[in-house]
């Protein structure tokens, strides 16, 4: 029956409606549909409020379609849209079951998406196997119905004695079928078969907008994911940072149940995997094994990605009882590849089956693109930093080398001008200086006080000129130390024996403080001795006359440590910089070469010196010499 043309009135109104609501071609054909038949029928009988049960069926379906129309203009979720479509189909038909069927073109399968009705174990379809009526729909892009049949998948119950599958196509593509099942022996109606027909082509447009729609916004989380994990990876520079940060963010990502990296080294040209990083305490198969010897690896080292869905039966997968054990079931493995070469592979776990989708295996692919590159450039700057360290550490061998070359010139320079005048200066000082002790005898001079007085000037001066001409020589020889193991208590002892005998009469103490268990090291015990004299002569000019000197050792950690300390008048602060400088002096008497060979001594027993001062207060000098068992040892000992 064609239904009358509308009325004036009612095209009018409809017109009006369109320019507010602004519906799609489908909704306004749907809606056309339904104002002209209900025109058309409110001028049919005699009682207008008596409506015959088959125009009410037909105006129940048509209002249907205007829902479902409706309803594809709205901002429903996709799923939600699906389901609507159904329970339409359910609400106008007397089928007793109902269920969508979803194509899956990456396992070849209908799988259920929503089923209404009574309940039936769900199960997928194999598109490639199975004879069931709805795979057949699906193969022919034809609605079918079938009587008293099964299904050799025993998805279809044989207390469905009437079935009726209609395809939903969009663009000449099933994307699904939908399976109506009723308990009587009739067939579903010419009409309701129509119907289906009509809101399947419908929902078909559904179901492609919702499939459009999943896969753009899982391609924008994919995509939103991937930039947060490059953006981290890019901003670490540390190699381990990188790796840990890596294997963190898959298992996140794939919501897996444990993911590692292991990467490939060489060693005696010899390849092998080695396990760089996992999120798990325990990790599958050996920490490192010959490349050959791992599957795996050496599958995936091809470019290939390796997927399995059951690694604990499957007999490639060599750890199967261990990954029984940690609950392991599927694997998704993909290479690590930068400058078209295979550094390493990724590893996915996950604790249930997975079939892993054609958007996981690209996404997958894509991250282990960016660790590859990200790894490599974490190897480089670890490189980058080594090499730096490198030449630092060469740069401060240079340095120190080229310090003691010169010092060692200055010293063999100041050596031979320093012979050369000991040499011109002692001859004259030495007949002075007896000439002078040649008047002092005279009866003259010993009745005369003040000839006296002069002479003994005259030796005291020359002797003074005799021992700087001594120090000198000390000090520009630098004769290397002759070094033997012993206890620096000894050397201490011998140094309190020595001063103690000319402190005698004084108001001068000095308080030896020695550690009993202390530690013996490799020394010079001369040098040593001569270095402390040197200290100890300073804190008792210091004191003037009287004051207390204390000499103390102590181990203390991979050294052993002299302490002198007094409470004589202390250095000034702008003086504590200079006092190491050769020929500087604070004093009226003095070579100022003192400090400057404690300060040599040190260095040639790879030690080092503190001094810690305060005018009026006194001065405290920390002298630390290494612990070592040999001379090599010591020579080898980095300060």
């Amino acid at each position: 029956m064609t239904p009358p043309k509308p009325t004036k009135d009612s095209s009018a109104k409809k017109k009006a409606d369109k320019a507010t609501k602004k519906p799609t071609a489908k909704a306004v054909e749907s809606e056309k549909q339904l104002a002209n038949f209900e025109e058309a029928e409110s001028t049919v009988g005699d009682d207008p409020m008596v409506v015959p049960p088959a125009r009410m069926s037909r105006l129940s379906r048509l209002q249907a379609l205007h829902r479902i129309s409706i309803a594809m203009t709205s901002t429903m979720k996709p799923a939600e849209l699906i389901k609507q479509v159904v329970g339409e189909v359910v609400h106008l038909t007397d089928a007793d079951r109902t269920v969508l069927y979803m194509v899956d073109h990456q396992t070849q399968q209908l799988s259920p998406r929503f089923t209404f009705g009574s309940p039936v174990e769900e199960r997928s379809l194999d598109l490639m196997d199975s004879d069931d009526l709805a795979v057949e729909v699906c193969h022919t892009g034809i609605a079918r119905q079938a009587l008293a049949t099964s299904s050799a998948d025993g998805v279809i119950s044989r207390d469905f004695e009437c079935r009726l599958a209609v395809p939903l196509m969009a663009d000449d593509e099933v994307m699904a079928v939908l399976d109506m099942q009723a308990r009587r022996c009739s067939p579903f109606d010419t009409e309701t078969e129509e119907l289906l027909t009509t809101l399947a082509a419908q929902a078909a447009l559904v179901i492609r907008n919702a499939l459009n729609h999943e896969e753009l916004a899982q391609h924008y989380r994919e995509l939103s994911l991937l930039y947060e994990i490059q953006q981290e990876i890019t901003s670490a520079f540390d190699y381990h940072d990188v790796l840990t940060l890596l294997v963190a963010r898959a298992k996140k990502l794939f919501q897996a149940r444990e993911c590692s990296i292991r990467l490939v080294m060489e060693q005696d040209d010899r390849r092998f995997v080695r396990m760089a990083a996992t999120t798990g305490k325990h990790f599958i198969g050996p920490e490192m094994a010959l490349q050959e010897e791992s599957f795996v690896e050496n599958f995936v080292m091809g470019g290939d990605m390796l997927y399995m869905e059951d690694v604990r039966t499957d007999e490639r997968f060599a750890n199967r009882a261990r990954a029984t054990e940690l609950g392991i079931v599927s694997l998704l493995a993909a290479p690590l590849v930068t400058k078209g070469k295979a550094i390493g592979a990724i590893r996915l776990y996950t604790g249930e089956r997975r079939e892993f989708s054609v958007a996981d295996r690209k996404m997958m692919m894509a991250l282990a693109g960016q660790a590859a590159v990200a790894i490599e450039n974490a190897r480089l700057y670890k490189q980058i930093e080594l090499k730096n360290r490198e030449l630092s550490n060469s740069y401060d061998t240079l340095r120190r080398t080229q310090h003691e070359l010169v010092k060692n010139e200055r010293l063999a320079a100041l050596g031979e001008m320093a012979a050369t005048v000991a040499h011109e200066i002692r001859n004259p000082l030495t007949s002075i200086r007896g000439f002078a002790q040649r008047i002092a005898r005279r009866p003259e001079a010993q009745a005369d006080e003040r000839m006296g007085h002069y002479t003994g000037i005259i030796i005291e001066e020359v002797d003074r000129l005799n021992k700087f001409i001594k120090d000198v020589l000390d000090f520009a020889r630098h004769v290397k130390p002759a070094f033997e193991k012993v206890n620096l208590n000894k050397i201490l002892g011998d140094i309190v024996d020595l001063i103690g005998e000319d402190l005698q009469g004084s108001e001068i103490m000095l308080v030896p403080a020695l550690d009993m268990d202390l530690r013996e090291t490799v020394v010079d015990s001369s040098l040593i001795k001569q270095m402390l004299l040197n200290v100890v002569q300073n804190a008792r000019q210091a004191l003037g006359n009287k004051g207390v000197i204390t000499l103390r050792t102590q181990n203390a950690g991979a050294y052993v440590r002299i302490r002198v300390a007094d409470n004589g008048s202390g250095i000034p602060r702008e003086e504590l910089r200079k006092i190491w400088s050769p020929f500087y002096t604070t004093k009226t008497q003095g070579t100022g070469l003192g400090l400057a060979l404690v300060q040599r001594i040190v260095d040639d027993h790879r030690g080092r010196i503190t001094i810690r001062s305060r005018v009026g207060m006194g001065t405290i000098v920390d002298i630390f010499i290494p612990i070592v068992e040999s001379e090599d040892a010591l020579l080898q000992y980095v300060v």
